[in-house]
């Protein structure tokens, strides 16, 4: 009876650890549609479902991927809702990797007014949600690193986008 008491307890701390594991993709760059090889300046445009719930129990999946030419403006915007996404970009080479932070799309602060007339910030929880990552195609990127962050449970690995 001890032998299948354990053998069972083995068997559930490999499923949930199998239902933790960040997701994980390929893409190459230089099948996207609109890469231009004489181009020296790129633009990629990600877009990711994400869905399940904040806090390391996310699925990523890469919905499209395109490619524009030419540089990127800093058109960032700052995320002061304490539960977001955190996208890493990492090189095979000595590049300063910079995170980019994005408002979580299935649990976020949005603005909504009340019947007297005053605005008021509420929190938004969705089931379903998509990213759209923008970012410059640097010569020497490895993989783009989605992390989720939340109060709770701090900055955990979601999603691991390779390069080709």
């Amino acid at each position: 009876m001890l032998r299948l008491l354990l053998t069972a307890a083995i068997a559930l701390v490999g499923l949930l650890m199998f239902g933790c594991k960040s997701g994980r993709s390929v893409l190459a760059v230089s099948e996207l549609p609109n890469y231009d090889t004489r181009s020296p300046d790129h633009l990629l445009f990600l877009n990711f479902r994400i869905y399940g719930k904040p806090g390391g129990n996310e699925r990523v999946e890469l919905a499209g991927a395109s490619v524009a030419n030419g540089r990127m403006k800093n058109l960032a915007y700052p995320v002061h809702f304490p539960v977001q996404i955190k996208a890493i970009p990492r090189y095979s080479t000595s590049a300063s990797e910079r995170e980019m932070v994005f408002e979580h799309p299935l649990h976020r602060s949005v603005e909504v007014s009340d019947p007297s007339g005053h605005m008021r910030r509420e929190e938004m929880r969705a089931n379903e949600g998509t990213l759209m990552i923008r970012m410059p195609l640097d010569p020497g990127l490895n993989r783009l690193e989605l992390f989720s962050v939340t109060p709770e449970r701090g900055s955990v690995k979601i999603y691991t986008l390779s390069f080709n």
